[in-house]
């Protein structure tokens, strides 16, 4: 192999080391100890207000997670929930859909904020923004 050929496999294995190890900063998801969670929220009606709540305990609206968790939310068996994200960086989406009686499962980036992250969920039939502590949050931990 000539030297220019040999200078041109070098840099070229280079790129494909960097491409492929900086795609766990761009959406994948490592999890070297087994410690991500998985969180289920529901939307429910609660004292005829539309909330955001742990799926298990309906008196439980705030959610604390780490970067890498999964997030999924159920919607109710009869509403259509539309969902606004004000940072891709904190699930990967702007928005999503999810119809009545489906999931949306979202996993939280590792570029997510730490702190308090606000969402909207608009309930389409009822016509109103599900409360949870108002707006929802998501509070991802250092």
């Amino acid at each position: 192999m000539t030297p220019h050929k040999n200078l041109f496999a070098t840099i070229a294995v280079g790129f494909l080391l960097i491409i492929v190890y900086s795609c766990d900063d761009a959406g994948g998801v490592t999890d070297p100890v087994g410690e991500l969670e998985r969180h289920e929220l529901a939307c429910l009606l609660v004292d005829d207000v539309w909330k955001i709540v742990d799926a298990q305990d309906t008196t439980e609206t705030k959610v604390e997670v780490a970067r890498g968790d999964t997030v999924v939310w159920y919607a109710p068996e009869n509403r259509d929930m539309y969902f606004q994200f004000m940072d891709d960086d904190l699930t990967g989406v702007f928005t999503k859909e999810v119809l009545m009686g489906d999931s949306l499962t979202l996993v939280i980036g590792n570029n997510a904020d730490a702190g308090e992250n606000p969402y909207a969920v608009f309930v389409y039939e009822a016509r109103v923004y599900a409360a949870g502590d108002s707006p929802p949050r998501i509070i991802i931990r250092e």
